[in-house]
């Protein structure tokens, strides 16, 4: 087996590119990552395993036999990892949007939210409840490293859809007849809900700007968490996590 020592090398400035720069490929240096997306029937492109630690770790995680390993010194998987202590393996995994489907139950769309964090924050809270579709507009991309180690490895298995743009998730939501409400400031307190919202979808926004007009105007409900003590607003994941909560605890 090749031995890699050059960051140079093709292969590694190609994977270094897809850590930086997601689109539907996955970017796992977590073993814990690796095994899950292993046992959610994910394709692996490839494996990247420090020399040091091979025998150890195809030893634990026997199953990366079954793909293209590739055998990479320590400085190579330190100048791609994030991580202070590296574990020594790199897997790089497909992982695309699903094709648009109706959601069957409640469902959850982010519209042009940013950060990676409180993606990852809401997918784990949809991982816990009945959310399990997820309409993502012009988002940070669930791909993103970030996202991946945030969400803990639970976005494997959510239905995780996108859209270029609010008028094509509308256009896609007037077809299928579609009820959301949005959070917005002005709306019904959350907790004044006491019937179950069934086959509706939650909206939250961008982190700075909230929900779009347009989305707002097109929405059949508006709910807000009430504040206290002078508190304007939540964390977007914060937001999301108590909402779907409540809402789901309904059902």
């Amino acid at each position: 087996m090749e031995l890699i020592t050059s960051v140079k090398n093709p292969l590694i400035v190609q994977t270094k590119k897809i850590k930086e720069n997601p689109k539907d490929k996955l970017f796992i240096e977590n073993p814990k990552l690796i095994r899950e997306a292993f046992q959610s029937n994910l394709i692996f492109d490839y494996v990247l395993i420090s020399k040091t630690k091979y025998e150890k770790i195809i030893k634990e995680y026997d199953f990366l036999s079954n793909y293209n390993i590739y055998l990479v010194g320590e400085n190579v998987i330190e100048h791609l990892s994030d991580t202070k202590t590296p574990q020594g393996v790199i897997a790089i995994v497909n992982f695309k949007a699903k094709e648009l489907k109706k959601p069957e139950g409640n469902y959850i769309v982010l519209e042009s939210l940013q950060d990676p964090g409180n993606l990852g924050t809401i997918i784990r809270s949809a991982k816990g409840t009945n959310f399990k579709d997820i309409y993502l507009i012009n988002c940070v991309s669930f791909c993103n490293q970030k996202v991946v180690r945030s969400a803990m490895g639970n976005l494997f298995n959510l239905n995780l859809y996108t859209f270029s743009s609010t008028q094509e998730f509308l256009n896609f939501a007037d077809k299928n007849k579609l009820n959301f409400c949005v959070a917005d400031m002005n709306g019904d307190n959350l907790f004044s809900i006491k019937e179950p919202l069934t086959n509706y979808g939650f909206v939250i926004g961008n982190e700075g700007k909230g929900v779009s007009a347009i989305l707002k105007e097109k929405a059949n409900k508006k709910i807000s968490i009430p504040m206290k003590n002078g508190l304007e607003s939540l964390n977007a994941g914060v937001s999301c996590s108590i909402i779907i909560y409540y809402l789901d605890n309904l059902i």
